[in-house]
């Protein structure tokens, strides 16, 4: 697979996604996830040469975007793993100097907008360890999942207002479960 997936980041965006649909299987998900891990691992790899790392990461992110409109990969998952490439892709420059969509305040505001609430709706929500609040907390720690990269691309941030929500999740992130 290896060999194929170095073969195919060469390719343009649209070739890419053409060949990695033609050779989906039937139930792909966990097909994706490997397509996904190698490219974003070797994006991200100290090891690969500055020069792979933007056919690497816009590889990772054409097979998110193709695994997300074909069902394979829910919206959450997408979201966290787009930003967490942008996160450790910011170690090597700016994200969107390897992808577009890697940008820095796009993947965050995705972030934001799939945790569905507000900091201050987070903070305000009862719970505590306990077994009748077992829902509540597996809704807080889904949202602390996706915003936790995101709070930690604040600096690279250039919408002030983002920026500012993300300082908020900042103090609200520790008091989650």
């Amino acid at each position: 697979m290896i060999d194929e997936l170095d073969s195919l980041r060469n390719e343009n965006a649209e070739r890419q996604r053409s060949r990695l649909l033609a050779e989906r299987p039937e139930h792909g998900t966990n097909w994706w996830l490997a397509i996904i891990g190698v490219a974003a691992n070797n994006a991200v790899s100290p090891s690969t040469p500055e020069e792979d790392r933007p056919q690497w990461a816009g590889l990772a992110v054409v097979a998110l975007d193709a695994a997300r409109d074909l069902g394979d990969l829910d919206e959450r998952e997408v979201v966290s793993r787009r930003t967490n490439l942008s996160l450790a892709l910011s170690r090597y420059g700016p994200p969107e100097s390897f992808s577009a969509a890697l940008r820095p305040d796009a993947v965050a505001g995705e972030s934001l907008a799939e945790a569905g609430m507000t900091p201050e709706e987070a903070a305000g929500t009862p719970w505590q360890y306990r077994d009748e609040d077992i829902d509540v907390m597996r809704r807080l720690r889904r949202v602390r999942n996706v915003v936790y990269p995101a709070v930690q691309l604040a600096d690279r941030v250039e919408d002030e207002q983002l920026r500012q929500t993300l300082a908020a999740w900042r103090e609200v992130l520790p008091k989650l479960p």
